[in-house]
């Protein structure tokens, strides 16, 4: 099977489309010549990134007090020459993006994170790396996981320091001003080169909590708000089994296996993973305190990828939510269509589906599924592992090209889903909750995120206000380039 923006396929669009605003312009890169618009988000960016340059607002007023900066992380380089095209969309070298927002302006800026993978196959101008769904060549080096780490899933900030993370090596510290990299983090001597994961979860008091993933073995960091490691323990979760992202609550980790097994972990990755619907979806609740203190919950068999948060109710009932899959939706050449600007159409059978996942104190996990079809949920950052309401996905799958087209709010108490759909001519990107300086309720934040805009060649810069998400984007600023899309982000 194929990967189209992670297969976020099909859902009926809703809201109004957005306009088109702004000036045609051209295609920002060469190797967009004969192909498709959508292709601009598979494109390479320069290798020598993109320099600050303004954003235009070309629509509507910036909010008064929406001040600090979206960073993005993900693929960007895709092709050298004329025929040596990425074999997996994963294994692109990472590009941080950074667009600084203050006074009403905002700035873009982007660079590769120089790792040794990327500093390689750059000087050889070809894919030699081994990696998720690349086989690569015996002549690569390989002396540990940082000598293939694509640094290009996610990025976070801890006291002022900016990592750019992947799923199977360090995380790698980048200036978070300049975007200069300085190199692998060392969270303590014997965690050198330790697996960290792209999704790490921050409490409301700053201190991070995050995965290593080694097979069946899974390490634990505890990282206190000022950036040191407080500690470091070890699960045992009895499968190798594919793990992307996870839950925590106040008091819980929620450590999420679905039953997509990889006993082998050779390169490519992906080919060695096999989907095992009997073994059901299990759950693994651990004490933040006491590693000692567990249990296993069951559920029945899913896939995902991206969970939004968990909370914890007054009994001990744990609620977490999730963009679940009936089957893996991952294939082996997982993107390589879309980076040769091949498109298939959406598939039918990959339709996710937003789902509150409930496990009671002592029993096994229920599901509510709400049949939204979408995917990158998040959720207000100063409501994590709190009990909360809103949830925030890109949703709306279009028929002409790759990706989502719409934003949703979905609302866990009322059960009902706040949703704008930019139209065909657009491919929607995650979207962040920022809270509204004062703000105490969900409510009281906007939503912000890049939107690839096919009309100009350009990725926009759009701000929503979470209480009225379906009157659209209250304003937008244009870059003069188009960049490459990407996974995840944050703000600081």
């Amino acid at each position: 099977m194929t990967l189209s923006r992670r297969h976020f396929l099909t859902s009926s669009a809703a809201g109004t489309a957005v306009m088109g605003l702004g000036l045609n312009l051209p295609s920002a890169f060469a190797e967009t010549s004969g192909m498709p618009d959508w292709h601009l988000g598979y494109t390479s960016a320069p290798a020598s990134g993109f320099e600050p340059s303004a954003m235009r607002l070309v629509y509507g007023k910036v909010p008064a007090g929406l001040k600090g900066t979206l960073y993005r992380n993900g693929p960007a380089q895709f092709r050298y020459g004329a025929d040596d095209y990425a074999s997996h969309w994963f294994d692109g070298d990472g590009m941080v993006q950074r667009i600084a927002i203050a006074d009403g302006r905002a700035v873009h800026s982007g660079r590769f994170v120089q790792t040794v993978k990327h500093r390689i196959e750059q000087a050889e101008q070809k894919f030699s790396a081994p990696g998720f769904g690349t086989a690569g060549l015996m002549s690569f080096p390989v002396s540990g996981p940082d000598d293939v780490n694509a640094a290009n899933t996610s990025v976070i900030v801890i006291d002022g320091q900016l990592y750019a993370l992947w799923e199977a090596g360090s995380a790698i510290e980048m200036d978070a001003a300049t975007l200069a990299t300085k190199g692998p983090k060392a969270w303590s001597a014997d965690l050198a080169g330790m697996p960290f994961l792209a999704h790490p979860k921050r409490e409301p008091d700053g201190t991070v909590w995050n995965l290593a993933i080694s097979g069946r073995q899974v390490g634990v960091y505890q990282i206190g708000a000022g950036g040191g490691l407080k500690s470091f323990g070890m699960l045992d979760i009895g499968k190798a089994a594919y793990i992307h992202d996870w839950a925590m609550t106040e008091r819980h980790l929620i450590i999420m296996v679905q039953p997509w097994l990889n006993e082998s972990l050779r390169p490519p990755v992906v080919e060695g993973f096999e989907w095992h619907p009997e073994e059901g979806f299990k759950f693994l609740i651990v004490d933040k305190d006491d590693f000692s203190k567990r249990r296993w919950a069951q559920g029945p068999a899913r896939a995902f990828y991206h969970t939004g948060a968990a909370w914890e109710e007054a009994d001990g009932t744990i609620r977490l939510d999730a963009a679940l899959y009936k089957e893996p939706v991952l294939g082996v050449g997982g993107g390589a269509d879309e980076i040769r600007g091949i498109w298939n159409g959406p598939d039918a059978g990959f339709i996710s589906n937003l789902t509150q996942i409930v496990i009671s104190p002592s029993g096994d996990a229920r599901l509510i599924e709400t049949g939204l079809d979408g995917d990158f949920p998040q959720v207000d950052p100063r409501r994590h592992g709190l009990p909360r309401r809103l949830t925030a996905l890109v949703t709306g799958q279009a028929v002409s090209q790759p990706g989502k087209t719409a934003v949703s709010v979905h609302d866990w108490s009322s059960g009902k889903t706040s949703t704008f759909d930019f139209g065909e001519s657009r491919m929607v990107e995650e979207f962040l909750f920022v809270p509204k300086p004062g703000g105490v309720r969900e409510e009281e934040s906007w939503l912000i995120g890049p939107v690839l805009n096919l009309k100009t060649g350009t990725t926009d810069i759009c701000v929503f206000d979470v209480a009225r998400i379906s009157d659209g984007p209250v304003c937008i600023w244009r870059g003069e380039r188009a960049w490459p899309l990407g996974f995840h982000g944050t703000w600081s």
